[in-house]
């Protein structure tokens, strides 16, 4: 692989994503962006998150985080650097339909809009895929507290994989995007890590 890409890693909540954003920059000899965890969030989003407020406040919020380590992610590319970002400025938008209703989502998808206008795309990206069972047992051991309650996994983990999943399969957009059905794979098991490396590889 040749230097200056971006690898965006994307999927629903608990998929896995930083694990293996970490494991690709360390093969690639590259830098990773994490969407952060539980410590990393203000209170008042986990809030948000946990009872399921103030969605135009959370989107906002992710969208300005997701934004502004994009474009670090940017200008590392112009430095010959390989980017593995958890998540990029598209992943907040499919949270729009899940969570924001009437005028506060008007509001929200006219910033989407202009994002898609301006913002660049990664290079590459690593859909993670999961099943319902998958969803709920990646939920469930993933070890943060505000967001592993049933009605987070009915109402926000379920709906925001199936908009990750129709989104990222679209005609427009697959061409760049490689989908790993995640349910049965470790990757810290080499011959899964391997596997995927080699897709990646040949896509980029």
């Amino acid at each position: 692989m040749s230097n200056g890409k971006i690898i965006a890693v994307v999927g629903g909540p608990r998929s896995g994503k930083s694990f293996l954003v970490n494991l690709l920059a360390k093969h690639y000899g590259g830098v990773a962006i994490l969407e952060g965890e539980e410590k990393d969030f203000p209170e008042r989003i986990r809030e948000d998150i946990q009872k399921n407020i103030r969605p135009l406040e959370r989107i906002a919020w992710f969208r300005n985080k997701l934004v502004k380590e994009y474009f670090r992610a940017v200008e590392m590319k112009k430095e010959d650097k390989i980017v593995i970002v958890d998540n990029f400025w598209i992943s907040y938008q499919l949270y729009i339909d899940a969570l924001a209703k009437d005028f506060e989502g008007e509001v929200i998808h006219d910033i989407a809009f202009i994002d898609r206008q301006t913002l660049p795309w990664p290079d590459l990206t690593v859909l993670l895929s999961l099943s319902e069972d998958g969803i709920r047992d990646f939920v469930k051991r993933g070890g943060r507290e505000f967001d592993n309650s049933e009605d987070f996994i009915k109402n926000q983990a379920l709906p925001i994989h199936k908009l990750h999943n129709d989104f990222f399969t679209k005609e427009d957009v697959k061409e760049k995007v490689i989908v790993v059905q995640r349910d049965n794979l470790d990757f810290s098991n080499e011959s899964d890590f391997r596997n995927l490396i080699q897709k990646i590889d040949g896509r980029i």
